[in-house]
């Protein structure tokens, strides 16, 4: 038994296999392996009847049926091992004329006469009937059918490609063939703003593109009518009642190659253009003379790809873009929702422009390639500024660059009060207005890079904005410019770090201080200071829990009864992505499923009885199965009895305990609620937080 056979075998579900008669499977050659995302997968060979087999397995299953395809042998191995003592014999194709068994009769269907031919269709072959009509020889015919099994073209498309027949009577003999009425070349001609409604990927693999939408009801150029699975698939994805118009195989190459991917084409043609054109430069020049001029140099193709990556990250929503060494060349990387997705390839032939252009853009010595560099640039884009932080690293003998999309510049009204953190509820918000409403002290948030602290802190920001109060930042570097504040950038090399810049502050009678990170203990110290002094300071520091961070106040080097004093409450985050909310897929989870989120039975027991959803992926959300991200909050308030805990040197697990008994909720519990709320999923919750207990 082959690999591909004994992997089908291990796979099959044996409560399905059992509730269908053998003999069935025999006599319509075919074998129901599992159900999976609400599909019914099934093995069968290209001489089964796929229509035969859906009307037998329609009586039993509610699934959608996907076919598998194997050998003929395989399915016969199959067959005998899975029915031993049973006749199973190899399957072939039915003779021509040759009276065929009767189908059950399948249940009616709303979408049936989508798939089925029209009534005016014959089931005569298109050769056949080109040779009737007097076009075409039985010569011709067997010549080009050989080219069209070689080549992996339809039998028409060839016959045009060779030049024995025009498309117009290929298009004639197709409509008399199927009955379908044919695309007119009005509707190709202005099918351009419709492409994108399908993935690029299913239009190729399923040969259907889609020509108009009125919202309700979506034409599509089909190449032969869609079968029953893709056709469902469709009204899936677009929420549309398809209409099938027939086009020739021509038609529809031509049509992807002329309209699709529209953004991608044209990147490449950038990429082409830089392949041919020398970049020269006077041997004389200076380096900032060199410099200068590339920065006027907006029309070269290097700078053109440049901003086409940038501009795409700004459509696309991205919060990081990855230009990366490989091998053979670079490849980009954006960061979208927190996952990284390679969009394209940068040829090795101009690596090393591309690379020098976005130094120069950042006014970053682009000599230098042996050490670090930071920089940062500015575009206006869709009448909006956009601020990026660059970054360069040395990697294997290259450059790897690391550019951070930074938010445009946001304007904090005085009337615009509320604090806003996406996906926290009443009780956490509340929670931090009470930490914010006290004059003086420190409160802190917590967790990874690009867990969302900073936009936290800016939302708290907002509802402190007031003309009353002087509002400073010292920021490395400043990723959201804020109106009504004084912002303050770290520069070491001027040697304006977090600690010189705190206690120059301090002198600028500030009454609300907010310190991008906490690194060392000299920043910790100052910060301490001002919060004993009538100051409140805003800040963030990396650990894992709210909990933790009491312990890395004091590892830093802070007395234990200062931290106790002065710290009003930490907020601990992290990022999850959103469900989409046009595809996610309701299902019960197992008990397995179920422990890597909780070992409370009492949890385990509610999550496996309340319907939950999982990703399925559409064309809104890319097929991802995810729009967006939310937050999921530690909000710890600093209590008299945490107070005292800190002050006695208490292990972070006691001050956990003693927040959760003062009505703190944990990380995993509110990761746990938002998939209750059908907000995120069990694999976000494990991706993030890791396994419950873990």
């Amino acid at each position: 038994m082959n690999a591909l056979i004994l992997r089908l075998k291990n796979s099959i579900d044996k409560k399905i296999l059992d509730s269908i008669d053998g003999n069935l499977m025999i006599q319509y050659q075919f074998v129901p392996i599992s159900v999976k995302d609400n599909f019914l997968f099934v093995a069968v060979s290209k001489n089964s009847n796929k229509d035969d087999i859906n009307g037998v397995l329609k009586k039993t299953f509610s699934q959608s049926i996907k076919f598998m395809l194997v050998g003929d042998d395989d399915l016969k191995e199959l067959l005998t091992s899975l029915l031993p003592g049973a006749t199973v014999s190899t399957p072939s194709a039915p003779a021509v004329g040759a009276q065929q068994p009767a189908a059950p009769a399948a249940p009616k269907s709303p979408l049936a006469s989508n798939t089925q031919p029209p009534k005016s269709g014959t089931n005569a072959k298109l050769g056949e009937m080109l040779i009737e009509k007097g076009i075409l020889t039985e010569v011709q015919l067997m010549k080009a059918l050989s080219e069209s099994k070689r080549k992996g073209i339809p039998i028409g498309s060839m016959l045009f490609e060779m030049g024995l027949i025009s498309l117009e009577q290929l298009k004639e003999v197709l409509h008399t063939q199927t009955g379908y009425e044919l695309v007119s070349a009005d509707q190709l001609a202005n099918q351009k703003k419709f492409v994108n409604i399908l993935p690029e990927d299913f239009v190729k693999a399923n040969s259907v593109i889609p020509l108009s939408s009125d919202g309700k009801t979506l034409i599509l150029g089909v190449v032969k009518p869609i079968k029953m699975d893709v056709l469902k698939e469709i009204i899936y994805l677009t929420g549309q009642n398809p209409k099938q118009l027939l086009m020739t195989h021509y038609e529809f190459q031509t049509a992807i190659n002329t309209f699709f991917s529209e953004q991608k084409r044209q990147t490449e043609e950038i990429i082409e253009q830089i392949k041919t054109e020398t970049l020269d430069t006077e041997e004389e020049a200076t380096l900032w003379e060199q410099v200068d001029a590339e920065l006027q140099d907006s029309t070269g193709s290097v700078a053109k790809f440049v901003n086409q990556i940038i501009t795409n990250a700004i459509d696309n929503k991205v919060s990081d873009i990855h230009i990366e060494p490989r091998l053979n060349g670079y490849i980009v990387r954006y960061r979208k929702d927190g996952m990284l997705q390679k969009v394209l390839d940068v040829p090795q032939k101009v690596e090393t422009s591309v690379i020098a252009r976005f130094k120069v853009m950042s006014r970053m010595n682009i000599a230098e390639q042996r050490r670090p560099q930071d920089g940062t640039f500015s575009i206006s884009y869709n009448n909006c500024s956009y601020d990026f932080r660059i970054n360069t690293l040395p990697v294997s003998g290259k450059e790897k660059v690391c550019i951070r999309v930074l938010a445009p510049a946001v304007s904090l009204k005085s009337g615009d009060k509320e604090i806003s953190l996406v996906g926290a509820n009443d009780i956490d918000i509340q929670k931090v207005k009470q930490m914010v409403s006290c004059p003086n002290g420190i409160i802190l948030t917590s967790g990874p890079t690009g867990s969302g602290k900073t936009t936290t802190l800016y939302s708290v920001l907002k509802s402190l904005n007031d003309e009353s109060v002087n509002i400073t930042t010292i920021e490395d570097p400043i990723e959201i410019k804020l109106e009504g504040i004084n912002q303050s950038q770290i520069n070491a090399k001027a040697g304006i770090t977090f600690a010189s810049c705190m206690r120059a502050i301090l002198r600028q009678d500030p009454d609300i201080i907010l310190v991008g990170e906490i690194r060392d203990y000299e920043t910790l110290e100052i910060a301490i200071s001002a919060a004993l002094t009538g100051h409140l300071v805003l800040s963030t520091v990396h650990t894992n829990s709210a909990a933790a961070t009491v312990t890395r106040l004091i590892e830093m080097g802070a007395k234990d009864y200062l931290v106790s004093s002065t710290l009003s409450g930490v907020i601990a985050q992290r990022l999850v992505r959103k469900l989409c909310d046009d595809c996610k897929e309701e299902y019960h989870c197992t008990r397995e499923e179920a422990m890597m989120v909780t070992h409370n039975e009492d949890e385990i027991k509610k999550i496996m009885e309340t319907p939950i959803y999982r990703a399925k992926g559409c064309n809104k959300c890319g097929f991802q199965g995810y729009k967006g991200r939310l937050g999921v909050y530690e909000i710890m308030q600093i209590t008299k009895e945490i107070k005292k805990l800190i002050a006695q040197g208490a292990h972070d697990l006691e001050i956990e305990e003693s927040a959760v008994g003062n009505g703190m909720t944990t990380l995993h519990k509110s990761c746990y609620n938002h998939i209750l709320k059908g907000w995120t999923t069990i694999e976000e919750f494990v991706r993030v937080l890791g396994m419950a207990g873990g």
